[in-house]
């Protein structure tokens, strides 16, 4: 292999992934899409050709790309959907920048805005009054708000009682349909994935994808994909689909994109009490107004009849009670249909009782965690764990020290677009375990923070074996694929905001450099 590489780095903090402590002082060189060697020294003329680029990324940390393992590329075209009016003060200027948004539109195309500041008061049938012949929607800022018209409820089968992302799914059916608009938008979604280091991504649509998969089969033999894709679907309008499941296996098997099975929401969010918890809420009032339970025993059924074709399942599973109960049915899945490497998912777990940890090891489930999830909570003061659990059960939340210990294979999602993958912001949160504002003092749970090298472990080998592609992704050593990040800075020495400042300078993704800073 001598004189071949077409590209070679230079770093004295070459992190191999091999392990959570390896760090290189050397250099790796890469021939068209591989990895062909990873030494120590200097030594690398001797892999130097007439066409080789050499960068020297002394004092910057080398390690293999990063996966994101819970996105919603639907979300994240969602939220950027039709006009920004986040700049307009009162109900006159909306109507004046939405009157001046409808001379771009094609005729039979709906009136979209995204970004109404809470404050900014409008009246409630303004829409219906101003564009009567066209569907128009406002979402708030918060996204959990809106204002629309009747012909948009006709077209999208919701109202502003049902502002979610689950329950839009007939806006994100014809957003995707049109293919053209999807195709600019997915562009635009993978550059801003390789700006944070992203080479790998699980990609979660909504029932069928509503026609997405074709524009991303066509990004895929056009060769314009900048990450790989996993692709696994959510049942909002419906149960899970064998049938599409096993059509879109054969569709999708490739380098860039193959389908993975399915992701399930079992219980909701343990703050706005639709989590499925063992303790009580504080407010048990609300609880039982809110609280809806799930059905296990429909969800039992829907998860072997998909482990037993051979797909595997991620369960959306917050509360304690909710992983208990996953963990149940996937080892029902092993009972009835036989022992097989599944690599069967829990997700969030913000929740974990510590009589269940070692199941999640002896079942072989994998756990992935909103490593970043901190950042939704800037004052640590405001988080609600603190209101809702004793001290002795807040010692169960984000417990990343016990799992890893316990064997289990841990990773990482951001729910995007709930937040953008930062990896040196979930170094600092996993490790110095301290929330936006610096606080508490010594770390929350310090007991259960992680390494540096641990928190990368998961954003690289950890994230590609969940996803069955640790032989040839996660590590930097020789024959692995040559998705790469550069960060600016040496992150296993920095804290607290020199730690979060620290940024992605460049990234690789199949021998080619997508990003640069």
């Amino acid at each position: 292999m001598e004189g071949h590489a077409s590209l070679i780095i230079r770093s004295d903090l070459i992190f191999t992934g091999r392990t959570k402590d390896e760090i290189i002082d050397g250099f790796l060189a890469v021939d068209g899409s591989r990895i062909c060697c990873v030494e120590e020294g200097l030594d690398f003329k001797k892999y130097t050709g007439e066409h080789t680029k050499v960068l020297d990324m002394t004092g910057k940390v080398v390690t293999p790309g990063f996966v994101d393992n819970h996105v919603f590329f639907m979300g994240y075209m969602w939220e950027r959907v039709g006009l920004d009016v986040s700049h307009v003060g009162n109900e006159q200027e909306l109507l004046n920048a939405l009157k001046e948004y409808e001379v771009l539109l094609k005729i039979d195309a709906p009136m979209l805005a995204h970004g109404l500041s809470e404050d900014t008061e409008i009246s409630k049938d303004i829409l219906e009054e101003v564009f009567p012949d066209r569907a128009a929607v406002v979402f708030r800022e918060s996204r959990e708000e809106c204002c629309m018209n009747q012909k948009a409820r006709e077209r999208f089968g919701f109202d502003e009682d049902s502002c979610y992302a689950e329950s839009c799914y007939r806006m994100f059916r014809e957003l995707a349909g049109d293919q053209e608009y999807a195709k600019e938008q997915y562009m635009n979604f993978q550059k801003m994935l390789a700006r944070q280091g992203v080479t790998s991504i699980k990609e979660i649509g909504f029932d069928d994808y509503y026609g997405f998969t074709d524009v991303l089969k066509e990004l895929e033999e056009e060769g314009s994909l900048q990450h790989r894709v996993n692709l696994v679907s959510q049942p909002v309008g419906k149960g899970v689909d064998l049938e599409y499941g096993q059509a879109m296996k054969e569709k999708f098997g490739g380098d860039f994109v193959k389908f993975m099975g399915y992701n399930i929401m079992v219980d909701g969010d343990i703050e706005s009490y639709g989590g499925d918890i063992l303790d009580r809420y504080p407010d048990e009032e609300r609880a039982a107004e809110d609280f809806e339970e799930p059905d296990y025993k429909g969800l039992e059924q829907a998860v072997l009849e998909a482990d037993k074709k051979g797909f595997r399942c991620a369960l959306h599973a917050e509360g304690d009670k909710a992983v208990r109960k996953v963990i149940d049915i996937f080892e029902k899945c092993r009972e009835e249909n036989g022992v097989r490497d599944a690599r069967h998912v829990i997700i969030d777990m913000e929740l974990i009782d510590r009589e269940d940890i070692g199941r999640l090891k002896s079942n072989g489930i994998t756990a992935i965690n909103y490593v970043q999830i901190m950042n939704c909570y800037p004052q640590y003061e405001n988080y609600y764990g603190l209101k809702y659990f004793s001290e002795e059960r807040q010692k169960t939340i984000w417990p990343y020290r016990s799992l890893l210990d316990s064997g289990v294979t841990l990773c990482w999602g951001t729910d995007l677009p709930l937040d953008v993958p930062d990896i040196p912001m979930s170094v600092c949160f996993a490790s110095e375990r301290r929330f936006p504002d610096g606080e508490p003092e010594g770390g929350y749970n310090a007991q259960e923070a992680i390494t540096p090298g641990e928190v990368l472990a998961g954003w690289t080998y950890n994230g590609q074996k969940a996803n069955f592609d640790e032989d040839r992704l996660g590590t930097l050593e020789k024959g692995k694929l040559a998705d790469i990040a550069v960060l600016n800075r040496n992150i296993f020495k920095e804290h607290g905001d020199r730690l979060k400042e620290t940024k992605v300078c460049m990234t690789i993704c199949d021998g080619k450099i997508v990003y640069q800073e």
